[in-house]
């Protein structure tokens, strides 16, 4: 997936030299011929067109499998971490600032449905009222405490990933255990952080689809794994995480498991939700962040140090590719005509992949 953290805990405001500060969260991004080749963080393919995400508010979109990019409008300066369209033309991305931002238009506009602002707000006001119809819960005071704490930092705190289960229901998660929720489309986004087992209020990376009907995967901070299950509204904890680092990464495979990378290259699959893992085969690396699924079944990883390994196996083994971009790697895509599109400090590139 698509973050630094020491990039995406960056404050929310910047200052010029005469130290003037402005608020990132009330200008929209600047449009710039060079967005595509400046600091990406994502880059994923919906439908027929592909996205990337990267810092100063910049969304492009490409109709040409990664050949062209055009910047969209986009209402915010936070840099962007991660992008979902469960349609053709319904939308969403989140970031910095903890901005949640919405687009009816397939990527071409958007508007700010949420902020990092209103996240202890909010977030306060409804865990103070669930304290007060249910005195007895130990842990409703314990949540009222972080939203005032959330509320004393500002809108510091960046949303890691986005999943939309539908076009109406989705996820948003991010740092220190932040978990939203929203039922009509991002009218409204509700906190979950009481229904899910995230005491230490670890980061949450990304998101993946299970198998079972109804049920999703989060991966994080610290070998945090978490089965999400929208019937129940709850996320159960994987008491069996392999490596107790952080989990950038996590990728449905063909044959229905999944497959996860975090820090020090560290990748493992499992076909049971996590009751068992195996570790992947692979050539030491730096810390994984990013896997992608290509149309044959294929998955792609990228590393920080900018290795780039393909699985062919639904991702038991992982073989370096003979490509590089001569820097580090966030994020990684199906590109067209055989090719795949990579995205960091150094803008979007787009590699052939060998025959």
């Amino acid at each position: 997936m698509r973050l630094f953290i020491l990039l995406a805990l960056c404050g929310t405001f910047s200052a010029s030299a005469q130290s003037v500060e402005y608020n990132v969260l009330e200008l929209p991004a600047v449009k710039s011929d060079l967005a595509s080749e400046s600091l990406i963080f994502s880059i994923e393919r919906f439908h027929d067109r592909h996205f990337a995400t990267g810092h100063k508010g910049h969304i492009l979109y490409s109709d040409d499998g990664g050949d062209n990019w055009t910047q969209a409008e986009v209402p915010v300066r936070s840099s962007i971490l991660d992008i979902d369209f469960p349609t053709p033309e319904v939308g969403w991305a989140v970031g910095h600032e903890g901005v949640i931002l919405h687009s009816s238009d397939g990527g071409e506009t958007w508007v700010k449905q949420f902020d990092g602002e209103r996240y202890g707000d909010e977030g306060l006001a409804y865990y103070k009222g669930l304290a007060t119809s249910d005195p007895d819960n130990d842990y409703y005071p314990l949540l009222v405490e972080e939203m005032e704490f959330a509320i004393s930092q500002g809108a510091d705190k960046p949303f890691f990933g986005v999943h939309f289960h539908t076009d109406k229901f989705g996820h948003a998660g991010g740092a220190y255990g932040m978990l939203l929720r929203t039922q009509d489309g991002g009218k409204s986004w509700e906190p979950v952080l009481h229904n899910v087992e995230n005491d230490g209020f670890y980061h949450i990376f990304d998101f993946a689809p299970l198998p079972d009907e109804g049920k999703f995967f989060l991966s994080g901070e610290a070998g945090l794994f978490i089965i999400g299950d929208i019937a129940t509204r709850t996320g159960k904890q994987v008491e069996t995480a392999p490596f107790q680092g952080s989990f950038f990464t996590v990728i449905d495979t063909p044959e229905g498991g999944l497959v996860v990378g975090g820090l020090r290259g560290r990748m493992f699959r499992t076909v049971d939700a996590g009751v068992t893992w195996t570790a992947v085969n692979k050539p030491p690396s730096a810390a994984i962040v990013d896997i992608a699924r290509l149309e044959d079944g294929r998955l792609v990883a990228v590393s920080i140090g900018g290795q780039i390994f393909i699985s062919s196996d639904d991702g038991r083994n992982f073989k370096p590719l003979p490509l590089s971009n001569g820097g580090r790697l966030y994020a990684v895509a199906e590109g067209s005509n055989g090719s795949i599109l990579v995205g960091g400090p150094k803008g979007i590139q787009k590699l052939k992949l060998p025959e």
